[in-house]
């Protein structure tokens, strides 16, 4: 038996037969109907996996996640309980790099700002002047495949590239001629920070009070990774030094509300963790997951977590 939390349409229609549709969140579990006869569950970020979660599933072997990252699992208790977690490595790295793009765009030239006061009736280029990304140096944070992409797309708009990763890849810096510096010296140097690395329990606050301080003012930040590693409070204090905070994830983001304190700033953008989600993302995730599942059943280990 299946359960298929935080379901996606594309993906609920190539699953059949016993399926649960329901996010794995306070009060949730009580409505799901023969926890004890469940042995897979299919999930995404939304959807924590705790210790406390596990004890309701004594028959779970498989956790399938639809996301790159794993964080929302508990991965040493699935370990100790003998449960496989396999993710999905890559799905479109462009996808989302393309929208991190996207934010850094409307976050240089105002467009959110201009689109509202259009909206409103105003038609005027005032307060709106914009910046140009050209001859601009782009701060990459995490060279992956996601990183990567970004970096190619902002070499055709002209940007200047520095990168911090703690593992360098020598041959795209060539190719893609970029340099790598250290974290720090990248805050300090960088028009533009865009951050594409894992949460782990060592990039928690990587942007803390003091890095955020030393980050040139006028700057873009542009997040499409994880929330946890902006420090949310050292960011609302240092706000006014940037021209614009583009953001697709936030801390704590499944208790997320109007009263979110960065909803109260003009110069910054929010988007719900949809970086990924595009037609052709969303297909290639549903594949993916339903090729991982059978994979465990055949003992191969491709895609495997724990």
């Amino acid at each position: 038996m299946t359960v298929h939390f935080d379901v996606d349409d594309n993906l609920d229609k190539l699953f059949s037969g016993n399926k649960t549709s329901l996010s794995v969140r306070e009060g949730n579990l009580a409505k799901i109907k023969n926890k004890e006869k469940i042995s897979a569950i299919s999930l995404k970020s939304q959807s924590k996996i705790t210790k406390e979660v596990l004890e309701h599933f004594p028959k779970l072997k498989l956790i399938a996640t639809r996301t790159v990252g794993y964080d929302h699992i508990d991965l040493s208790e699935c370990k100790k309980r003998g449960v496989a977690v396999y993710n999905v490595p890559s799905y479109g790295s462009m996808h989302v790099a393309q929208h991190g793009v996207a934010l850094m765009l409307s976050g240089a030239r105002n467009i959110i700002r201009a689109n509202k006061e259009t909206h409103l009736g105003k038609f005027s280029y005032k307060n709106l002047l914009g910046i140009s990304l050209v001859g601009k140096t782009l701060g990459v944070v995490g060279t992956g495949k996601i990183g990567l992409e970004f970096i190619k797309i902002a070499r055709s708009l002209g940007m200047k590239i520095v990168a911090y990763d703690i593992f360098k890849n020598e041959k795209a810096a060539e190719e893609l001629d970029y340099k790598y510096v250290t974290l720090d010296d990248l805050l300090k140097q960088s028009d533009v920070i865009t951050l594409h690395i894992p949460s782990t329990p060592k990039t928690k606050h990587l942007l803390d009070a003091k890095r955020l301080k030393s980050v040139r003012q006028g700057a873009i930040l542009v997040n499409t990774a994880r929330g946890d590693l902006i420090d949310e409070k050292a960011l609302v204090a240092n706000i006014k030094k940037f021209h614009a905070v583009c953001l697709d994830v936030l801390q704590n983001e499944d208790k997320f509300s109007r009263t979110h304190p960065l909803l109260k700033f003009e110069n910054v953008i929010i988007t719900p963790h949809v970086a990924f989600y595009t037609d052709e993302s969303i297909k290639e995730i549903a594949r993916e997951t339903l090729l991982n599942i059978e994979r465990f059943r055949k003992g191969d280990k491709t895609n495997r977590v724990v």
